[in-house]
């Protein structure tokens, strides 16, 4: 499963559905790429 599905399923399986679009935050973002740190948030409703 792609990584982006993750919180649609997790989601769904909680019984909650999406209250808006999902989005990409990249809170640490050093010179190497391979360390960045990103997170994916959607909301629940």
């Amino acid at each position: 499963m792609p990584t982006a599905q993750n919180p649609a399923q997790w989601i769904e399986v909680g019984g909650h559905r999406s209250a808006g679009y999902a989005r990409e935050v990249c809170p640490e973002c050093p010179q190497d790429q391979e360390k960045w740190v990103t997170q994916l948030q959607e909301p629940p409703a």
